[in-house]
């Protein structure tokens, strides 16, 4: 058996213009501020596997069985004289009933998990736009 944990990381470079320069002040028209920054989001649910009607239906049985008082045997003699089967299509035994449970509560807690967004290495870029702006007459060429 593999377990696969999903943990997806996505780094994003923005740049922001519009920066004044020197005290909000631009003395040239012919230079661009960026902002430039890297922010990194992280999230595990991007991916998930689905739960089946089946599935939900045992967890929710187990669950109501633990709150009546019954320990996980008792719950599979029961899930078992009433005919159902574990989700593979065998008998239920304490340890599947046990497995149920701790897997779904499990999974819960990794698709719930929320991370903080990282912002880092933040700088600023300067763009000396001179040339670019220049214009250009074919008379003086």
């Amino acid at each position: 058996m593999w377990l696969v944990s999903i943990l997806r990381s996505v780094t994003f470079n923005f740049f922001y213009s519009g920066i004044t320069l020197f005290g909000g002040k631009s003395f040239t028209e012919n230079i661009d501020a960026y902002l430039c920054f890297h922010l990194k989001l992280r999230a595990s649910n991007l991916l998930v596997a689905p739960y089946s009607e089946y599935q939900q239906f045992l967890y929710e049985t187990i669950s109501k069985h633990l709150e009546m008082g019954w320990n996980y045997k008792q719950s599979a003699d029961w899930l078992n004289e009433n005919g159902y089967t574990t989700p593979r299509g065998k008998k239920f035994r304490n340890a599947h009933t046990h497995s149920i449970v701790k897997k779904k509560k499990i999974r819960e807690v990794r698709l719930n998990r929320l991370y903080e967004p990282l912002i880092s290495d933040f700088s600023i870029r300067f763009v000396d736009k001179t040339i670019v702006n220049q214009r250009f007459d074919p008379k003086n060429s």
